[in-house]
């Protein structure tokens, strides 16, 4: 039997497609195999620079939580020496080392004080305070003093903040 003239045509040309497309799948894996590649290397690249940023972060978390907890420390400190001195002062007012007084208003004017006023040599009239008085008024300016010291801290701290992780104010 005699094979038609178109068979072996038909046979090249599905061999042709076959192989067509076989070379087009080998292109297309060896794109996709570089695309992979680049894709890793990104990744990679990526990874290592998220590494350095979190250490760089860390490092200024760790140096900003150190000097919070010095400025903290130094709080407790300046907050002690306050209240020894505080303590010192009341007890001295107590035992009548430290008496404490206040200027008592007399019945002239000031504008028709006399020259010797002037000169220095006029004593006012003064009023000595009782020790509780004493007492509590130092405790309000102690409550003071120790509000003063704290904000001061505070307005530090957040300045060490600012400065380590450079935020921009404003």
């Amino acid at each position: 039997m005699t094979t038609p003239a178109w068979r072996p045509q038909v046979a090249c040309l599905l061999c042709g497609a076959i192989a067509g497309w076989m070379a087009q799948g080998w292109c297309k894996d060896a794109a996709i195999a570089v695309l992979q590649r680049e894709a890793a290397t990104g990744a990679a690249t990526a990874a290592t620079k998220l590494a350095q940023a979190t250490a760089r972060v860390l490092t200024l978390e760790r140096a900003a939580g150190a000097a919070l907890v010095q400025r903290a420390d130094k709080l407790q400190q300046d907050q002690d020496h306050a209240k020894t001195e505080r303590d010192r002062f009341n007890a001295d007012v107590r035992s009548g080392a430290v008496r404490l007084s206040i200027p008592v208003a007399s019945g002239q004017c000031a504008a028709t004080a006399d020259t010797s006023a002037a000169a220095g040599h006029w004593h006012e009239t003064r009023a000595e305070l009782d020790p509780a008085t004493a007492a509590a008024l130092d405790a309000i300016a102690g409550d003071g003093d120790n509000a003063t010291r704290q904000l001061n801290a505070c307005i530090d701290a957040y300045n060490t903040v600012r400065d380590t992780y450079h935020v921009q104010t404003e």
